[in-house]
């Protein structure tokens, strides 16, 4: 059985290696300048040339075509996790991607999830795969498994600047400057349909992360100790990211491995410098 993920999907190398899973990239275009969203960029510059940038980046999600000569390739069936289908086109190619695959492949099994999340929440995914693969579970009792993962996955996220959001009209101008003026950052999270919501604000990012991690508690309250596992994404700040998981370590007894890894170049384009992205 073999995984296929769109670029929302966060791997080091380590984790890549881990999942062993394929990457359908997206293509960031900042002032007319491409960026394949492969594991190749480098993104401290890649975030300076979007903080230059007077026009918002723009992403394309893979074609269908990709998608289809993916899923294809694989040697067997195979497992699509896109991010949320309210947020990018990419799970719709995917669907059709698969359509077009099964036409040519017919005996393949392939099922595309709607991660209904991004970033950490579709890392989680991947590794939540490779276990159910590696313990040899079927293929239908896989999907079962994941899709109700799926609807209790929680994703939770603060962004150190909002200036990506109010550029690709996420957040208004208003709300960015009143919260830069008042140096506010914002509580945010997956409304359990694959959207985004509010969940809370604070005054500056040690405030708002200290609310990431009471929420982490709150969600993980009355589970067995260390029987969670939480995935956490970060925007070039891996220091604030090794204290949140110290943070997460001492406040929340249900969490038991950590998985940390930065961001490809889609979740930096929406988290910015300094974002941090936790699912479990």
């Amino acid at each position: 059985m073999n995984i296929l993920v769109d670029s929302c999907c966060d791997l080091s190398d380590a984790l890549r290696a881990k999942t062993q899973a394929a990457i359908a990239p997206l293509t960031i275009t900042i002032d007319g300048e491409d960026f394949v969203d492969d594991g190749s960029i480098d993104i401290p510059p890649y975030l300076a040339k979007m903080s230059n940038s007077k026009v918002p980046p723009r992403s394309a999600c893979p074609s269908p075509d990709l998608y289809a000569n993916q899923i294809e390739q694989a040697q067997d069936s195979c497992f699509v996790v896109t991010l949320s289908s309210k947020l990018s086109g990419s799970h719709n190619a995917a669907m059709l991607g698969a359509q077009m695959a099964l036409e040519t492949c017919p005996q393949k099994q392939v099922h595309v999830f709607d991660s209904k999340s991004a970033s950490a929440g579709e890392t989680y995914l991947a590794l939540m795969l490779r276990d159910l693969i590696d313990a040899g579970h079927s293929f239908e009792e896989i999907i079962d498994a994941v899709e109700q993962k799926i609807r209790s996955l929680h994703t939770v996220f603060v962004l150190d600047t909002l200036d990506n959001l109010v550029k690709n009209g996420r957040v208004s101008k208003a709300v960015a400057l009143i919260a830069n003026v008042l140096s506010i950052r914002l509580l945010l999270s997956d409304d359990g349909n694959g959207a985004i919501k509010m969940l809370g604000k604070a005054r500056g990012i040690k405030g708002a992360l200290a609310q990431m991690v009471e929420t982490c508690r709150k969600h993980t309250e009355g589970l067995a100790a260390g029987s969670q596992r939480l995935v956490l994404c970060y925007c070039n700040c891996r220091e604030r990211a090794e204290n949140v998981v110290s943070m997460i370590r001492e406040k929340c007894p249900a969490i038991g491995e950590i998985v940390m890894t930065p961001t490809y170049g889609l979740s930096s384009m929406y988290a910015g410098d300094g974002g941090i992205v936790i699912a479990y």
